[in-house]
């Protein structure tokens, strides 16, 4: 979404900046300019004159309902993309501690040997993201052949998972383990 709001103020600052250029060059004369002749050298001629008369309209008072909605929409708009723009990034590194931090990679490498060692899992990938708060959220998913337990490889693999990361000192605030079954043949990883 950031990216989206910077493009949304970049195109509005440069209207502005042309806009700007074009008031100045018309105010002080520059050339066979005129003030007068502004709105029709912008190309906003029709524009100008439909806009000056709804302002007129919502100064005297003649609102209508769909005005009245499609400005409170417009402010609606603006309130969600500012909220947005004013949220703080998602960090990128996971916090373990007071100013102590550890990138996400070197989480997702303590995770995926541990998840591989699992006699049943075929094949696993690990997706790790980092929180404002301390710890990291671990997503695993896994895959197991047909007929396993898949609710046992499951519980086994999330109880190994957080007692390594306990031992090495990684805080995990949200473990989600997913196993789903597989053909063999399917898989990346070895017949077991």
């Amino acid at each position: 979404m950031r990216i989206f709001n910077r493009i949304v103020v970049i195109l509005l600052l440069a209207g502005l900046v042309y806009l700007g250029i074009a008031t100045v060059v018309y105010v002080f004369e520059l050339g066979p300019y005129q003030l007068s002749d502004l709105p029709n050298a912008l190309g906003f001629s029709g524009l100008y004159e439909g806009l000056n008369s709804y302002v007129t309209s919502i100064e005297s008072g003649n609102l209508g309902v769909e005005d009245v909605v499609i400005l409170v929409a417009i402010a609606l708009l603006g309130l969600v993309l500012l909220i947005f723009e004013l949220k703080p990034p998602t960090p990128r590194r996971v916090r373990m501690q007071q100013g102590t931090y550890i990138t996400r990679r070197a989480v997702e490498s303590k995770v995926s040997p541990v998840v591989e060692q699992e006699p049943e899992v075929l094949q696993s990938n690990v997706k790790v993201k980092a929180q404002r708060k301390p710890g990291a959220r671990v997503d695993v998913s896994a895959s197991v052949r047909s007929g396993e337990d898949a609710r046992s490889v499951q519980s086994e693999v999330q109880n190994r998972v957080q007692q390594h990361l306990a031992e090495v000192g990684i805080p995990v605030s949200n473990l989600k383990v997913q196993v789903a079954e597989s053909d063999p043949r399917h898989t990346k990883t070895r017949v077991k």
